[in-house]
């Protein structure tokens, strides 16, 4: 081998030493900046692994006892809110049939001490509930399984709530002091009941409530099934905005009473060409 050609090969592998040297060093830099990093990384998951961060669960907002009277989708509304933390409703039968205790919403309410009170689940033309009734602890009726049973309003110690019927192959193993079986359901989640009625407009009732501590029992003009569930989906007050509703006896049925000690009351509402009924909601203080 010539010098010229030694030489060149002496230069190479320098050249290819001096890279392999800088690679290494710099892979070594490498390895010292990020270890730290990741047992930082480590110890900071384990810490948060054992000290979750607190998250502050804000009360819901005590919701006004009130009687709102609002035009909504060109049909009347009265409802009555009130806040599960503060009020109640009970189930009031007339075990002798309708009529035969009270004859309207304002003397069962006032026989009650109730705030307010409107009519509740449907019965037959002989009287007798067409549903489940348990009305301080006593069970009346029958499982209904038409569309004028789909939904169960019942009320335990500790909560009220509305559900689907299927709840009362649960609930009957330990049934609640008060419970009402009628229907149809008109909200879910906030949403219309598709396949309701579009035909027999008449005065409703109902109840409804957003879900978890705000309530209202209502009453609405003349309109059918359908357009009452449409209109529930976006009726909301400054304070309260349905998610779950279900439909009560109507029409001639229909009758509203609120009391002077409700915010906006004293109010009735009952033709005088309406029918006595079985049975009502009746809106009572907690205390």
């Amino acid at each position: 081998m010539t010098c010229r050609a030694l030489k060149s090969s002496t230069q190479k592998l320098i050249l290819h030493l001096s890279t392999t040297a800088l690679i290494t060093s710099a892979t070594a830099c490498q390895s010292s900046i990020s270890t730290p990093q990741l047992v930082q990384a480590h110890f900071e998951k384990d810490f948060q692994k054992k000290h979750p961060p607190i998250i502050t669960i804000i009360p819901q907002t005590i919701l006004p006892t009130k009687l709102h009277q609002i035009s909504h989708k060109g049909i009347q509304f009265n409802l009555v809110t009130f806040d599960a933390r503060n009020q109640h409703l009970v189930v009031a039968d007339q075990p002798n049939g309708p009529g035969s205790t009270w004859p309207n919403a304002t003397a069962a309410a006032k026989a009650h001490n109730g705030l307010a009170a409107i009519n509740a689940g449907f019965f037959t033309p002989e009287g007798k509930p067409l549903g489940i009734v348990i009305s301080k602890g006593k069970k009346l009726g029958f499982y209904n399984t038409s569309s004028l049973g789909s939904g169960l309003f019942y009320h335990t110690p500790n909560s009220i709530k509305i559900s689907r019927r299927s709840a009362w192959s649960t609930l009957s193993k330990n049934p609640p002091v008060h419970l009402l079986q009628s229907g149809p359901m008109l909200l879910e989640k906030s949403k219309p009941i598709t396949g309701l009625s579009g035909k027999s407009s008449r005065p409703r009732s109902f109840i409804a409530t957003d879900g978890k501590n705000h309530w209202c029992i209502g009453h609405a003009d003349s309109c059918t099934l359908s357009q009452l569930s449409v209109a529930l989906a976006s009726l909301k007050t400054s304070e309260f905005k349905a998610s779950i509703a279900l439909n009560l006896d109507g029409g001639r049925s229909s009758d509203l009473w609120v009391s002077a000690s409700v915010n906006g009351g004293p109010k009735e509402i009952r033709p005088f060409w309406n029918k006595p009924v079985r049975n009502f909601l009746i809106l009572k203080s907690n205390q």
